[in-house]
């Protein structure tokens, strides 16, 4: 597994899996290729500054970060953070993403310390 696809699988994991149906703006996550999916963009959003994580939407969306967490008590929110509705993804999982984004969204081996000790 490569760390793109460590990301796609902690986005199904946080919706209920890889089948579960995902309303609003849909699964944009599943069946697209790496250079696909750094180019999305969700209503009119960028989801990814490359090289800086924590600017990009996908993780501002996981944190609850403007322009996300309406439902979670942000004022200047126009989007629920995400996934709206369900458990918040753990922070070490968010923390992932986010360095992959600094990394450059690399394609890159991913290796599971926690499974190696």
């Amino acid at each position: 597994m490569n760390r793109f696809e460590r990301v796609v699988e902690i986005l199904d994991q946080s919706v209920g899996g890889s089948t579960v149906p995902v309303g609003f703006h849909g699964a944009f996550w599943r069946g697209v290729s790496r250079d696909e999916f750094v180019a999305i963009k969700i209503f009119g959003l960028e989801l990814l500054a490359v090289g800086n994580g924590a600017d990009s939407n996908l993780v501002k969306a996981r944190k609850g970060e403007t322009p996300f967490g309406a439902d979670a008590g942000n004022p200047n929110a126009s989007f629920n953070r995400m996934p709206s509705g369900l458990e918040p993804i753990p922070d070490p999982e968010i923390a992932f993403i986010e360095q992959w984004i600094d990394d450059g969204c690399p394609e890159d081996d991913f290796v599971d310390l926690a499974r190696l000790g």
